[in-house]
């Protein structure tokens, strides 16, 4: 047992920040809340007691000894059926051969208690290939006593049977630095959480065995068969930085319902859905959705396909209802200065938006997508598409036309403007439209865009598209 001086403060990222700021404000605190603050260092000469399993029959007793606001250095492998239960506020550091092996399928580490800090955990599950109730870690509050100040830096997690990370109801928590991979379910997992960090994460290969029907590196979720009072929407969290890949089956990161929701500077890479903003479902009615994501931003993203070849699109923003013209809440937010590489096919393209109302989409650069790089699929109010471009189309079938902008479906209303395609290389596939509106009951506007290397800047007569000033 020796005595050193307490390392780091809790922090969080300010509501104000994301919704004043945007995503640049909100990774600027991010970025600064990692540095000690000169009050914090002055109380460096407060000490902690420090503890290790040198000595420990088992890692619990070694646990037991630490009071709160200490720390346990774990240096010895251990293998559990049992998690490791933390109840009270301390730090636990991994080092040297530190590691935890379940040979059961449950939680290895489960925190009960605030500001707990997780750092270098080393932690490895019976199986990623499998469904079952396998999960690295397990921060489970309640809406009446949420967890704060939950910190998990630097951790490796492998081989768990649902997922990597999962918080409920935790509030002013950093996520951090982690290595997340052969899981069955998900990376990283949240639940009415709020004013919360994911960032700098590299999670690769979420497996998706039989029965699950879908998965995710991460998610933003929350209970969807209560009412909201009993689980609030997910809100206020920056996903940033992270480098998600191999969700071949589902989606790179997600929200359901999420509001303040900031997915920022992420590298998403051959998932089968890059970054989903998406409703959840109601709780009486399974069959139809009732809220949908708000105030989200998606940007600086790059959502591309590598090595997987099937149809999906890269960036996702769909509100609630289903139909046509459908009075649910409508998905609010911007997507912004992402770049969406190779997505696209059947009827899905780079990004694809439906049931939004007042939707920014801006300055995205769109390579090599299938059939089209941007859709309006159906009930999209004044959504605005501004200065984007798309090099390259390729067509979702042998022939099959190609649009920079495809509207598939009705009730879609908003305006075009200084969008532009460039056909790339030595004979580019053909046909390529401007804008392609097959169907009526749309109207747009069309202002100053560049559709001179397109074959038809406008295909379709059963709408209304005004043209201002707008490019052959």
């Amino acid at each position: 047992m020796r005595n050193e001086a307490a390392g780091h403060g809790p922090g969080t990222v300010g509501r104000r920040a994301l919704l004043i700021g945007g995503a640049g404000a909100a990774a600027a605190a991010v970025t600064t809340r990692g540095a000690p603050s000169a009050a914090w260092a002055d109380a460096a000469d407060c000490a902690v007691t420090r503890h290790d399993d040198a000595g420990a029959a088992t890692l619990d007793e070694a646990l037991a000894a630490v009071p709160e606001g200490g720390t346990l250095t774990v240096t010895r492998p251990w293998s559990r059926a049992a998690p490791l239960v933390v109840d009270r506020p301390v730090t636990i550091v991994f080092s040297g051969a530190g590691r935890l092996t379940m040979t059961a399928d449950v939680a290895a580490i489960e925190v009960r208690a605030g500001g707990v800090t997780l750092r270098d955990v080393v932690l490895a599950g019976i199986s990623g290939s499998r469904t079952g109730l396998g999960r690295g870690i397990v921060a489970a509050g309640t809406v009446e006593a949420p967890i704060d100040g939950l910190r998990v830096e630097g951790a490796t997690i492998t081989g768990f049977t649902h997922d990597g990370i999962f918080a409920s109801f935790c509030r002013s928590f950093t996520i951090a630095g982690c290595t997340i991979g052969d899981v069955a379910y998900a990376g990283v997992l949240m639940l009415s959480c709020s004013y919360g960090v994911v960032r700098d994460c590299t999670i690769d290969g979420v497996n998706q065995p039989s029965p699950y029907v879908n998965s995710y590196g991460v998610i933003v979720s929350r209970d969807d068969t209560v009412p909201l009072a009993q689980a609030p929407r997910s809100s206020m969290i920056l996903i940033d930085s992270n480098t998600v890949s191999g969700v071949t089956s589902w989606e790179g990161i997600d929200t359901h319902a999420g509001e303040g929701i900031v997915v920022t500077g992420n590298t998403v890479r051959d998932c089968r859905v890059g970054i989903a903003m998406v409703p959840c479902k109601h709780e009486v009615d399974r069959g139809s959705t009732l809220w949908a994501p708000l105030d989200v931003v998606v940007s600086g993203n790059t959502v591309e396909r590598v090595g997987l070849d099937v149809p999906g699109a890269g960036i996702v923003v769909k509100g609630a209802g289903d139909t046509v013209g459908s009075a649910a809440e409508r998905a609010t937010g911007v997507v912004v200065d992402n770049v969406v590489r190779g997505h696209g096919g059947g009827s899905e393209g780079g990004i694809v938006l439906y049931l939004t109302r007042d939707v920014i989409v801006s300055g995205n650069a769109f390579e090599s997508c299938v059939g089209s790089a941007l859709v309006l699929y159906h009930s999209n109010d004044a959504v605005m598409l501004l200065r984007n471009s798309a090099t390259v189309l390729r067509p979702a079938s042998p022939g099959g036309a190609m649009a920079v902008v495809t509207v598939r479906s009705g009730a879609n209303t908003g305006t075009i403007s200084s969008t532009r395609f460039e056909a790339g290389g030595d004979a580019p596939a053909r046909p390529v439209r401007g804008v392609a509106v097959g169907l009526a009951g749309n109207e747009l506007d069309l202002l100053g865009n560049d559709w001179s290397q397109t074959d038809l800047a406008v295909w379709g007569s059963k709408s209304v598209v005004n043209r201002y000033g707008d490019g052959a």
